[in-house]
């Protein structure tokens, strides 16, 4: 299940005997996991691991080693299918510092016939901590596990906040390709959403679908509306847009027109960079550029703040 390219990039713990496809002129089943990060290397995390699990509970896993003298991210392994089934596939990619798990994020694919497709899992600081529930973190916040944006693999591994180009299926509205969407037909085979078409191409339309309403910019209960219920403009935990959840370290505030808005701070920490994704960011009790309060910034020969106050040694 994972392609024996990984080897060159991961140092690989596989768990089980991986089937490997011999090579043939015929194009290649294949889905190239991506992992970026804007996570300090090696202080924040030192390794990457991925886990792949199979339609039929088949595990594989691969680690690699970050940091001096090794290459660095984005990181990129190479999954086949096991024995032809195409989907769904589960996939972790976690980063670890030591034993510890600082960072997590989950999806779940299918190969796309004869097309070597691009699962970006990238991990980002702003995931650390965070709590998705059923959901996963990623670079727009919580996400869905559930992933359809396979993309077109380039021969680059596309990095962190970079738009790689969707994933073409090839002739699907003509005798000819025009491209990612061709004339409004769908390309590739994916999971079925409310939208009066045959995602799945299983012949139904929107089959199995109603549910309850969540913030993902789809209509979930296939009424009509999109999101539905949810107020993008005072919503902590969809602030401006679905998933964009307002966390204040040490302080309180409020999602306001969109934007998440630090109202108070519990002393001795407070809002120096206005910026409300962080909340209460500096300590003014220990800040030698924010010493007792923001942009009071301590200068020789008193350059140590100490417990707020600028002194020349604590």
């Amino acid at each position: 299940m994972v392609s024996p390219a990984w080897g060159r990039t991961f140092r690989s713990v596989l768990l089980l005997v991986a089937t490997v496809a011999a090579c043939t002129a015929s194009p290649r089943t294949e889905v190239i996991v991506v992992v970026d990060t804007d996570l300090t290397i090696p202080d924040a995390i030192d390794r990457i691991a991925i886990e792949v699990t199979s339609p039929s509970g088949a595990t594989q896993e691969a680690i690699a080693t970050l940091g001096e003298g090794e290459p660095s991210p984005p990181r990129t392994l190479g999954v086949l299918p096991e024995g032809g089934v195409l989907g769904p596939y589960d996939v972790v990619a976690r980063g670890l510092l030591g034993e510890s798990e600082v960072v997590a994020r989950r999806a779940r694919f299918s190969f796309v016939a004869d097309t070597t497709a691009v699962l970006t899992m990238h991990l980002v600081d702003d995931c650390v901590g965070q709590d998705c529930g059923a959901r996963t973190c990623g670079e727009r916040g919580c996400e869905d596990v559930a992933r359809v944006d396979l993309s077109v693999w380039t021969g680059t591994p596309p990095r962190l906040g970079e738009t790689p180009p969707p994933l073409d299926a090839g002739v699907d509205a003509g005798s000819e390709d025009a491209g990612p969407e061709d004339a409004g037909e769908v390309d590739a085979c994916t999971a079925e959403i409310c939208n009066d078409a045959d995602d799945d191409c299983d012949g139904r339309t929107d089959e199995g679908l109603g549910g309850d309403e969540v913030c993902n910019g789809m209509d979930d209960d296939c009424d009509g509306t999109t999101d539905e219920g949810f107020a993008l403009q005072t919503d902590l935990e969809n602030c401006g847009e679905c998933g964009r959840r307002c966390v204040f370290r040490n302080g309180e505030g409020i999602c306001n027109a969109g934007v998440c808005t630090v109202t108070s701070c519990t002393a001795p920490f407070d809002d120096c960079d206005g910026s409300g994704d962080n909340g209460c960011e500096t300590d003014t009790d220990a800040s030698a550029s924010h010493c007792g309060a923001c942009r009071n910034v301590c200068r020789n020969p008193d350059r140590f703040c100490c417990s707020g106050t600028c002194a020349r040694g604590c």
